[in-house]
This record gives structure tokens, C-alpha cells and sequence, in this order.
């Protein structure tokens, strides 16, 4: 099988033409006409999961971020996302992200966050265009309701999470949830207008908790945590091709923070 037939496989089922204006979803770098040897799932390319991938026989690199976002005007060893991709190209590594464009798939990040947390009826929070199934963030139902402290202990059930923070909260027992992984605070007034109880997201600005003050509990757990389903779903898509290669799991795809 060619790199390119697992891509087309992965697009059909994950469609760039839903990733965000401002977004780089795609190939990064590569030749796509070699023969696929093997794939490695991370969420943001980094020169541990390179050697990874090299290690496991891997030409391959699918991951969540995009490598290259923002404008680049020359490729030099001084910036770690560089030394990656140097890497990825001298040992003719394809690299490839999905980034909103997943996100924002009816089957992506945080739909398959809402089934895994057992909501009932759910809603994109902000659909893309006519597409009502499409778009960013979810809210829906939980089918009996949850203290503070249960909701969380549901999302650690399936989701590693070391510590949450949130604002006062402001109704509790808890049923109405509204999720959007990454950074998720441009959803906090669609949360409110779905009347959630809840919004939970990976990170948010210090503002964003006051400005959430009596109107929806807003709380965060961590920008790579909140995305690490990413991996699961793309293992899923991509394990539904048969050949001659593996799919690997990302060992070296690390959260970048450290708490203490």
C-alpha cells in the first residue's frame, strides 16, 4: 500500500474541507508515493516521537497538531518543530495532521468524548455552515445527574486527567454538558445559550473564568489531555486498512506540561 492510499482513506472518513480557515490540517512534509512501511499516532510532532517512529520501522507520523501553523520562512536547526521535520525528511518520514479538521468531524474528538461520557442527544455547539452534525464543540445530556465530583470521576474513567480548575460553580447537581477540546473558550456564550450547566475544555484565558461567573460552571483539564483521544479515533480509522504495515501508539507523545 502507498502513504497516499492511507491518507485518502483517513480524508474520506475525516474530510480536510472541514478543518477551520485559519488551520494547516493536512500533509506537513513528505514524499506520499512511497510504499507504507509502517504509522506511528501522536499528538503533536516533536523529535522523540520522530526517533520513535524511526525506531519502529515507521514512515508514517499522523498526529493532531499540525507541525507547520504558523508562517515559515526557513527550515534551520534552531526551533524544535524544524529539527523534527529535518529529521522526518532525512529519514523520508511523511508527516500528517488532522488537527480541526477532526475536531470538528461528526464522528471526531468531542462527539466521541460525548458518547464515552454516556450524554444523550447531542448537539454541535457551533455547526459549520448548513451542516448541523458538523462544526465545533458538543452539548447534550447526561443520563442522570452528576455531582461536580462524580462528572469528573466519569471523565478520568476514560480520560487521564491529573488536576482540574473551574470557577465557582453555579448549579449543581449537574446534567447539561457542553465540551470542546483544546482550547475552547470562543464556545463559553454558545455553551451558555445551550443552556448548559457545564462547559469543560482543555485550557482558558484567567478572564474566562470571570467572565463565566453566574451564568455556566467553566472547567479546564488541560490542553493535551483533552485531546488525547485524538489518538484512539485515529488509530480506530486507520487500523480499518489491511496490508503489510502496523499502526503504532505514540510511547514518546508526552504532555509538555509538568505539574507538581
Amino acid at each position: 500500500m502507498k502513504i497516499r492510499e492511507m491518507i485518502n482513506h483517513l480524508e474520506r472518513r475525516v474530510p480536510l474541507s472541514q478543518q477551520d480557515g485559519f488551520d494547516n490540517s493536512g500533509v506537513q512534509c513528505g514524499d506520499v508515493a512511497q510504499e507504507l512501511k509502517g504509522v506511528l499516532v501522536a499528538i503533536d510532532t516533536t523529535e522523540a516521537v520522530v526517533e520513535e517512529a524511526i525506531d519502529k520501522g515507521c514512515n508514517l507520523i499522523v498526529t493532531h497538531h499540525p507541525a507547520l501553523f504558523h508562517a515559515t520562512k526557513s527550515i534551520t536547526p534552531d526551533y524544535y518543530i524544524n529539527r523534527a521535520l529535518m529529521m522526518a525528511i532525512k529519514h523520508d518520514i511523511v508527516v500528517y495532521a488532522s488537527h480541526t479538521a477532526l475536531d470538528n468531524d461528526d464522528e471526531g474528538i468531542n462527539v466521541y468524548w460525548a458518547r464515552r461520557m454516556g450524554l444523550q442527544d447531542i448537539q454541535i455547539l457551533m455547526p459549520k455552515q448548513d451542516l448541523p452534525t458538523i462544526g465545533a464543540g458538543v452539548v447534550g445530556d447526561l443520563p442522570e445527574p452528576l455531582s461536580l465530583e462524580q462528572l469528573v470521576e466519569r471523565m478520568k474513567s476514560f480520560q487521564p486527567i491529573e488536576r482540574v480548575a473551574h470557577n465557582r460553580v453555579v448549579r449543581e447537581p449537574i446534567q447539561r454538558v457542553a465540551y470542546c477540546g483544546g482550547s475552547g473558550n470562543f464556545l463559553i456564550d454558545r455553551a451558555v445559550e445551550a443552556e448548559a450547566d457545564i462547559f469543560i475544555t482543555g485550557e482558558a484565558k484567567y478572564n474566562d473564568y470571570y467572565d463565566a461567573e453566574g451564568l455556566i460552571t467553566l472547567m479546564t483539564i488541560g490542553h493535551f489531555e483533552s485531546e488525547l483521544l485524538s489518538k484512539e479515533i485515529l488509530i480506530e480509522i486507520m487500523s480499518e486498512k489491511r496490508g503489510n504495515f502496523a499502526v503504532y501508539n505514540a510511547t514518546s507523545c508526552v504532555n509538555p506540561l509538568h505539574y507538581i
